[in-house]
């Protein structure tokens, strides 16, 4: 059975970058504190499927478990353990990039949760846009 998840944000940017230089990096499970600015500490228990991270940074300490890593669709997604410091349950984040030529590719970052009042959403939105769009900034200047 899958549960309903409501979208609170969701990044889009189109770069002039292979698809296999961006996905190196987020595909990269225990890598993001190389890009993600606001990450101080980073580390990983397991590995693929099933690991769990655990990153400091603005929020503190948070733990994602990796739901989804596909190569091939160059499709990841990870689950935000509760508790968390926002007013949602069950979070997750999710990549799915997508290549529009040798040397472009589309990138999507969807922040979702399994339970999130409707009205919390543009609250939500004030942290996770301005958040999202700075590691975003981090991912570009490390592909540059």
């Amino acid at each position: 059975m899958t549960t309903q998840r409501t979208k609170i944000h969701e990044e889009r940017v189109v770069w002039d970058f292979p698809i296999e230089a961006v996905w190196s990096l987020v595909s990269s499970f225990g890598a993001i504190q190389a890009w993600m600015p606001s990450i101080t500490y980073c580390a990983v228990d397991g590995h693929g499927v099933g690991a769990t991270r655990t990153v400091i940074g603005l929020a503190g300490e948070v733990k994602e478990t990796l739901e989804v890593l596909d190569d091939k669709e160059h499709f990841i997604s990870y689950r935000i353990k509760d508790p968390v410091p926002l007013p949602a349950k069950g979070g997750f984040g999710s990549w799915k990039l997508e290549s529009k030529g040798e040397n472009k590719t589309t990138i999507v970052w969807t922040a979702d949760a399994e339970e999130v009042a409707v009205e919390a959403i543009p609250e939500l939105q004030k942290v996770y846009e301005p958040f999202m769009k700075d590691c975003l900034a981090g991912l570009k200047k490390a592909l540059s």
